[in-house]
């Protein structure tokens, strides 16, 4: 702009003058104003919109992100000594998991342990929505707002089902699976959008010619276990009513199989075997989770989860250990944990 203003002028411009501090303010704001458009364009198109721009997208297509969701499970508060009283525990009492950075988890409901009886085992949820609220067996063993008269708490199973809000990466993967495959009242697509749109449900398959021509079957599955019989039952009603004029369609729970980590690893420095065991398990959750109905279990794919974690330096799987393909009707739920350190 100084080069062109010189040419048309006939003479340089002093840096300190007027015009050249004007001419200064103007390239500035032409520059964020082409920054501005550059970055307006990528928002109009999916591989490269973000945030609440790309939420657009996903809903001009049917679909929302998935929101963050709490792990659940079920608190045991017992006593040494049978009382002669019942005894309430509120909704909301607070027990903690004996870590560096403690999970809260919460009770969702009132209880009570009977008189002469020694445990009972109350449903709760993570205080917080995330990954970081799913807990390991036997990990929530601190007393926050208990009752005094309860001796021990504890979590007999694992809480799982917690999950943090989808990011933009997973959700520009399904809106990019959504218009290679545009749900069209006839295809697999469109049965799994209407098994989704059904509370409870988190993950949907489809079985074409389960029965013979004209027929298919919606497998669902919820977030961390099989669905009701409630949710099926909407499911099959939602399926049935909508479906393509002439098809037989039919809905069921999917089928579970329980995939196991068995893995040696090296411990960066700074991070405990119970620290590594929590992150580790955390992640091999995750990823087993997002695997859907007739998905793949890749183990490139696991070992990427598992660097992520930050909290080691190398991992060596068991040699039994390889992918796998579920079947069109089958969804893969994490399994047992065995972590080894790798002898040097």
């Amino acid at each position: 702009m100084k080069r062109r203003y010189q040419e048309e002028c006939g003479f340089e411009i002093d840096e300190a003058s007027d015009i050249a501090i004007r001419l200064r303010v103007l390239a500035g704001e032409i520059y964020n104003m082409q920054t501005t458009l550059e970055w307006t364009k990528r928002q109009f198109f999916p591989e490269t919109a973000a945030g609440e721009y790309l939420d657009h997208l996903a809903r001009q297509r049917g679909m929302e992100r998935r929101p963050a969701a709490k792990a659940k499970g079920r608190l045991t508060f017992s006593v040494d000594t049978p009382l002669s009283y019942t005894l309430t525990i509120p909704a909301g009492t607070v027990v903690a998991t004996d870590s560096e950075i403690p999970v809260r988890l919460v009770t969702t409901e009132d209880a009570s342990l009977p008189a002469a009886n020694y445990s009972v085992a109350v449903p709760a949820e993570a205080e917080l929505s995330g990954y970081s609220g799913n807990v390991l067996t036997g990990m929530a063993t601190v007393f926050v707002s208990v009752p005094s008269a309860i001796s021990h708490v504890t979590n007999a199973a694992a809480f799982r089902g917690g999950r943090d809000e989808e990011d933009d990466t997973a959700l520009r993967e399904r809106l990019r699976e959504n218009m290679l495959a545009p749900p069209n009242g006839m295809n697999a697509a469109f049965y799994c959008q209407l098994a989704l749109s059904v509370d409870g449900v988190e993950k949907a398959g489809v079985v074409s010619r389960f029965n013979g021509d004209g027929t298919a079957k919606v497998f669902v599955h919820g977030s961390t276990g099989a669905v009701s019989d409630e949710v099926l039952a909407e499911v099959r009603r939602v399926v049935t009513e909508q479906g393509c004029l002439g098809a037989r369609i039919d809905a069921g729970k999917a089928i579970t199989q329980l995939l196991d980590l068995d893995i040696y690893v090296t411990p960066r420095i700074g991070f405990t075997m119970e620290d590594v065991t929590v992150l580790l398990t955390g992640a091999f959750e995750q990823y087993i989770y997002s695997i859907p109905i007739g998905g793949r279990f890749c183990l490139s794919a696991l070992g990427k989860h598992l660097l992520e974690t930050g909290c080691i330096d190398n991992y060596e799987y068991e040699m039994t250990m390889s992918d796998m393909v579920a079947g069109g009707s089958t969804c893969f739920l994490p399994g047992d944990v065995t972590i080894g350190v790798i002898q040097s």
